[in-house]
């Protein structure tokens, strides 16, 4: 009796160890863990690689663009935020303003190339093709010049060369006209100057008719010098001129 007891024993003891082993490497087929609460599920596949549940679902996409507006050689901010789905996630972005194209990153910079009002969009893919599509940015990109100009050429834009010329034009003018004051004035100013001098000279010429007084000379008795009447002593010797008394 206690013979058949071990050998029941022994028996249960190696089919327990069999089955231990073959839990454990596999050899049990159609045995799955429960799924629904993100746990690794087993496939038939051998090679089949082990991946998180479906039931994580792919919920939603958002996409910020920093700066919303730009004018032309600015750079513009791309950031592409994910709730749910499975890594690794793919990007596609559409709708992007030349210049820029679209990268499989979820962030990225790139400069627009031309004017115009765009709406950008991104969809993501995850590992289990579930897709989402983000909500739609506007990206306005204006002109770089003063003017308020588009692609289609309204506006008034400072390079038509119509404006350019006026521009040169009323420069041109303007230097001409402070010139042409500078010279009136200086004329004016030539003119009354001569004017003044001329009338100087006038006043100091003799009046017409006028003669000038004929002065009296005397003869030097000592050197024969003329001498002005009156003098008492010859310039010439300095003779005295006043007779003498006896």
């Amino acid at each position: 009796m206690q013979h058949r007891t071990r050998r029941a024993v022994a028996a249960t003891a190696v089919a327990l160890a069999v089955v231990i082993v073959a839990v454990s490497f596999g050899v049990v087929s159609g045995f799955s863990m429960p799924s629904g609460h993100g746990l690794l599920a087993t496939s038939s596949d051998p090679g089949a690689t082990p991946a998180l549940s479906k039931f994580t679902p792919l919920v939603s996409v958002t996409l910020n663009i920093n700066p919303s507006q730009v004018k032309e050689g600015q750079s513009i901010n791309l950031q592409t935020s994910v709730n749910g789905g499975t890594m690794p996630f793919s990007y596609s972005y559409s709708g992007l303003p030349p210049g820029c194209t679209s990268l499989n990153l979820s962030a990225f910079a790139c400069t627009p190339s031309s004017t115009g009002n765009f709406g950008v969009q991104v969809t993501v893919i995850d590992f289990h093709q579930n897709s989402s599509t983000s909500n739609t940015q506007n990206v306005d990109v204006t002109s770089s010049n003063s003017g308020n100009g588009n692609n289609g050429g309204g506006g008034n834009n400072s390079s038509n060369p119509f404006s350019g010329l006026l521009s040169g034009l009323g420069g041109f003018l303007s230097i001409l006209l402070i010139f042409g004051l500078i010279g009136f004035v200086t004329w004016i100013l030539l003119i009354v100057g001569v004017w003044i001098i001329a009338i100087v000279l006038v006043r100091r010429l003799p009046k017409r008719g006028a003669t000038s007084p004929v002065t009296a000379t005397v003869k030097c008795a000592a050197c024969s010098a003329a001498i002005t009447a009156g003098s008492k002593f010859c310039p010439e010797c300095g003779t005295s001129t006043t007779p003498k008394t006896p």
